[in-house]
């Protein structure tokens, strides 16, 4: 730990650039998700916070781990997402975010016949921004979609950077998922 937080700006620099490099920079990987993982490259203040130090370790640890390097890169060969504007994506998330928290805070159960509507919503609004058909099969690929993405270990990675980079710490979707992705596979199946 000692030695991870005396690296040079550039080592640790190189460190997540290998990172970067080795799971996404394969011919099939996502531009976007590319550019996103190089715009967000951590950089540790000249001075900087016990906090700061702390997510640095704590990342580079993270980075370092094989079994995190092979499945994010599995999940990155697995297949490109569907191309989709940064704004809109947040906004995405954020509707998300609200609607499935509501749906959580009524009790709804997500196998429910009172999750359909909210469901409904949300498989509309992400056919809407995507120019998809909001049928079995889109629905089916947003499960698998948040199925992926519900990885405790990738919400880590993204809080440890924005610490590191001492940015705001944006709220994920990990506590909605398990709800989600079940009304999702329910109305799949139904």
């Amino acid at each position: 730990m000692h030695r991870l937080t005396q690296l040079s700006g550039e080592e640790r620099r190189r460190l997540v650039d290998d990172f970067v490099d080795g799971t996404f920079g394969t011919v099939d990987a996502d531009p976007s998700a590319v550019a996103m993982n190089r715009a967000a490259t951590p950089d540790l203040p000249g001075d900087p916070t016990s906090e700061q130090v702390a997510a640095w370790v704590g990342l580079a640890e993270l980075v370092g781990d094989e079994d995190f390097r092979a499945r994010t890169a599995v999940r990155q060969a697995a297949g490109r997402p569907l191309d989709i504007e940064c704004d809109a994506g947040a906004e995405l998330m954020e509707f998300t975010r609200q609607k499935v928290t509501e749906a959580m805070q009524l009790d709804i159960d997500p196998l429910g016949d009172r999750a359909t509507p909210v469901i409904d919503d949300l498989v509309h609004r992400f056919a809407e921004v995507l120019a998809c058909t909001p049928d079995t099969e889109f629905r089916d690929w947003m499960a698998q979609q948040f199925e992926e993405a519900h990885d405790p270990r990738v919400d880590q990675y993204w809080r440890l950077v924005w610490l590191v980079n001492g940015w705001q710490v944006v709220p994920n979707l990990l506590p909605v998922y398990p709800w989600l992705i079940q009304a999702l596979r329910q109305e799949r199946d139904a």
